[in-house]
């Protein structure tokens, strides 16, 4: 028998990552194999799991939607022995694809939270790319405040092959153009929207929701607010939790609703839009 407290003790690290461009049509499925692959290939001492096809610990805070990027998206991993953070970092920078690159590593002081129990928010950027008086930027501030000034936006989701309806506008905690840029020729949009079980805002929502989903346009999740860090709480204490039952449509509304708001598969080229496909995800 194996006395376990002869084994090397395990490590927790954190690694912050950033989701680029070229890799943000991937499912998050792909994303994870991506990243398994990539810890493979770096000959980390993963610590796996049991059972019939042993994975690697790998836990991500939130899978971002399809056609979105991620700029500190953290992934908590299990080394099975010790490593220096910096050789780890060294391993894996030179082994990730293009399109995703480290942030930050850093070493837990012991076995973390889920990450997806503790998210609270995120914040997004919304981008969208013109030429010098193609969009007028006070339109789009306008479109800000139509949206901003109203009660209900009702969406439709589904859940489990289901579909449901809620109010998107409560998830919206803040939304206000910050300018344009000559140079890149872009407008942007920030974002900040509660991510809590049941009550999660989407951007690609968002963005439908403002008229703005037939501009070319980038989504980028800037940043992730955890109950566990007290900057973050310090930050979303400034908004009222919304709890699921206060989007969720009453009974017998899905119908009324789908009219008005339909899912935007109904929309766009009979199918799923990216967006949609993700739509899950968030959930």
């Amino acid at each position: 028998m194996i006395d376990e407290t002869q084994l090397p003790p395990r490590q927790y690290i954190r690694i912050l990552y950033a989701k680029g461009e070229a890799v943000k049509f991937i499912s998050h499925h792909d994303e994870f194999r991506l990243w398994e692959r990539a810890l493979r290939r770096a000959d980390l001492p993963l610590l796996y799991k049991q059972g019939f096809n042993p994975q690697p610990h790998m836990q991500f805070a939130a899978p971002l939607g399809v056609g979105i990027t991620g700029a500190r998206e953290p992934l908590d991993i299990v080394l099975a022995s010790p490593l220096p953070v910096e050789e780890v970092t060294a391993r894996l920078r030179a082994k990730l694809p293009p399109g995703v690159s480290l942030v930050d590593v850093r070493e837990l002081p012991g076995k973390p939270t889920a990450l997806q129990n503790l998210i609270i928010g995120a914040d997004y950027a919304i981008v969208l790319y013109a030429e010098p008086g193609e969009i007028d930027g006070a339109g789009l501030q306008a479109r800000i405040d139509r949206l901003l000034a109203t009660d209900e936006i009702w969406r439709v989701r589904e859940r489990k092959g289901k579909p449901y309806a809620y109010n998107l506008r409560p998830l919206v905690l803040d939304l206000r153009y910050t300018g344009y840029d000559a140079a890149t020729e872009e407008h942007r949009i920030f974002l900040r929207v509660q991510m809590r079980s049941g009550a999660t805002g989407r951007p690609d929502e968002v963005v439908d929701a403002l008229g703005l989903d037939d501009f070319p346009r980038t989504l980028r999740r800037e940043y992730l607010y955890f109950e566990d860090v007290t900057d973050d709480v310090a930050v979303m204490a400034a908004y009222p939790v919304v709890e699921q039952s206060q989007v969720a449509a009453p009974k017998g509304m899905l119908q009324q609703v789908s009219r008005v708001a339909p899912a935007a598969e109904t929309r766009r080229r009979g199918g799923r839009s990216l967006g949609e496909r993700a739509a899950d995800e968030f959930d």
